[in-house]
């Protein structure tokens, strides 16, 4: 903000002129200090030096920057991806300020009572998926509150492993459903106290309706990288029925955050689509198995990358090194065999058909019916 003081203008407020300073015997007087002059003669030092011809660029020293040295910088970049860790403080700040907010329009719209059983539940099950993240060597491991939306934890794979993302996506929901069980019982051995009750419920449900096989739910995300993920015509089909699941569930629930979702959803599922694809046809070339990540790869993916989000190079080219090093991630992904998807897929049935439903079944006959 500049600021201006009428003292520096004396003549602008009126007062009288000031007396001409003396002049000392044997010494001139030296003119008034105009600032005026010195303005002028700024502006006139400006024009010449923006005059100067083009020939005189040669004095400045500072290597223009060439196609070969783009490259390398974003070879650095790429592979520095996942490296850094963010400062602890930073995240705890993040989760302590999403939290507060969470809890805060969560109470006004759904009830307090509600809304902290909700958060706890929360907190238990994102901390399943940073316990199963840390395990697999993730890197830049964080958890955060969604308002209205919920959770979320997330990290950096060094590299991407089909097996570990599903995983991953049934650590929530297993460590959420302990927590329900294990309020359960507390329940049952100390009389049934109310809030112990609800919370075993909030949990149960909380856990349960995240592993429905919809993207961007837990249940879908395993379902994902366990079988569509590896072709795109199917992925982009288990999409859309994960935009209609979403859309039925937010029409029926008069829930326009499952609405939002699903909108969202919809709108990126053609770009979705075309990265599958381009990805697809990186993977069939055995090149790619098999090439280190030097100053040729990030060439090359930097063509992918344009191609999959049109020209991100040249619109947003901060974004590069962070699309390019997922791209790079994604081809090279590792998918489970025959056996491997088979032993997940039963694994995920078993839970969800048997072990909530009996879970369920134990807390409605055992303990009494929540007030939630």
């Amino acid at each position: 903000m500049r600021s201006t003081s009428s003292a520096m203008h004396p003549a602008a407020s009126g007062t009288a002129t000031p007396p001409t300073p003396p002049v000392l015997s044997g010494i001139p007087r030296r003119p008034p200090f105009r600032i005026d002059a010195c303005c002028r003669a700024l502006a006139v030092c400006r024009r010449m030096s923006e005059s100067q011809p083009a020939a005189d660029n040669h004095l400045d020293s500072s290597p223009t920057p060439t196609p070969v040295d783009a490259d390398e910088f974003l070879l650095a970049q790429v592979r520095a991806r996942g490296e850094a860790t963010p400062a602890s403080g930073i995240s705890s700040q993040l989760l302590l300020i999403t939290a507060v907010l969470f809890i805060a329009i969560g109470g006004l719209n759904w009830g307090w009572r509600t809304v902290i059983f909700l958060a706890v539940a929360i907190a238990i099950h994102e901390l399943g998926h940073v316990l199963a993240m840390r395990v697999f060597g993730y890197k830049n491991v964080r958890m955060l509150f969604l308002p209205f939306f919920g959770g979320l934890a997330t990290g950096q794979p060094r590299e991407l492993d089909a097996t570990k993302n599903a995983l991953v996506s049934l650590a929530g929901p297993l460590v959420g459903i302990a927590s329900a069980v294990l309020a359960g019982v507390l329940a049952l051995v100390t009389g049934a106290p109310p809030w112990l009750v609800e919370f075993a419920w909030a949990s149960l449900f909380l856990n349960a309706f995240n592993l429905l096989p919809l993207v961007p739910l837990d249940g879908g995300q395993f379902a994902n990288d366990t079988l569509f993920s590896r072709f795109p015509v199917l992925e982009l089909l288990f999409r859309l029925l994960a935009v209609a699941g979403l859309g039925w569930l937010a029409w029926r629930a008069q829930s326009w955050v499952l609405g939002v979702v699903a909108g969202f959803m919809l709108l990126g599922t053609p770009q979705a689509f075309r990265r599958a694809r381009i990805i697809r046809e990186a993977r069939r070339d055995p090149d790619w198995q098999t090439r280190p990540l030097d100053r040729d790869a990030v060439v090359a993916l930097r063509g992918l990358v344009n191609q999959i989000y049109a020209g991100v190079s040249e619109k947003t080219p901060g974004r590069l090194p962070e699309l390019a090093h997922g791209v790079w991630l994604e081809i090279r992904k590792r998918f489970p065999g025959p056996g491997g998807t088979t032993a997940l897929l039963a694994g995920y049935l078993v839970l969800c058909a048997i072990v909530i439903p009996v879970i369920a079944v134990l807390l409605a006959r055992l303990l009494p019916h929540p007030a939630l």
